[in-house]
């Protein structure tokens, strides 16, 4: 009785949402303690940099990091030849 050979697959990656932008404070404070403070997550960037400018002015804070992610689905399909 033959049997057949797996067919070979690979895995792809798929965007499956709308890409977010958020901004974190990474000011240092008295003691090396980083602030931390988060933004909300918006599908804008610029609403994170309004975000940043508000949080310099009320906090005096100097340093931030901006951050994108987006929603991902991996799936099998058939490997190509």
């Amino acid at each position: 009785m033959a049997t057949s050979s797996p067919v070979p697959t690979r895995k792809d990656i798929q965007i499956s949402g709308i890409r977010k932008h958020y901004a974190v404070c990474v000011t240092e404070g008295k003691g090396g303690v980083v602030c931390g403070a988060r933004s909300s997550l918006w599908d804008n960037p610029m609403q994170s940099n309004a975000w940043i400018r508000a949080h310099s002015e009320e906090e005096g804070h100097t340093k931030f990091k901006k951050h994108t992610e987006e929603e991902v689905a991996t799936f099998t399909k058939p490997a190509r030849k």
